[in-house]
């Protein structure tokens, strides 16, 4: 067996580490925003505004149907990440996953996904600034 052995007089690098209260929160925090954004995207937020933003407007049955699937397909991920990332497990996070299992007729679609939406976002509301989005620069 051979074994090579480097010789360098240069240190290796060192980094530096803080042990503040401040950084750790932010180490925290950014930990925290990091495992919500399985659950928190811009899709989610899109869906969201579609059905209960300013403009929104009435959808079709059809097009209810198709955000109401993407919505119970975060369901139980933002569930997951809820159950992670609060100290207190919310009540509203059960109307979530109720209303996920949910599936009305054509002429229920549009009421249902109006309070499955408005279900999610309070449970967005509660999760305070870990349901931040962060703007990623383009560069």
């Amino acid at each position: 067996m051979t074994a090579l052995m480097y010789e360098s007089t240069a240190p290796l690098p060192v980094a530096a580490f803080a042990n503040d209260e401040e950084t750790a929160s932010r180490v925290d925090l950014g930990l925290r925003r990091f495992l919500a954004s399985d659950a928190v995207t811009v899709a989610l937020y899109d869906d969201l505004e579609t059905v209960l933003g300013e403009n929104a407007a009435r959808l079709s049955p059809e097009d209810s149907a198709v955000i109401s699937a993407r919505l119970r397909d975060v369901a139980p991920t933002l569930n997951d990440v809820v159950a992670r990332l609060l100290k207190t497990y919310p009540s509203e996070m059960d109307d979530v996953m109720a209303r996920s299992s949910e599936f009305p007729g054509p002429e229920g679609a549009h009421g249902h996904l109006v309070r499955f939406a408005s279900s999610i976002l309070t449970v967005l509301d509660l999760m305070g600034e870990l349901a931040v989005l962060r703007e990623v620069d383009p560069s």
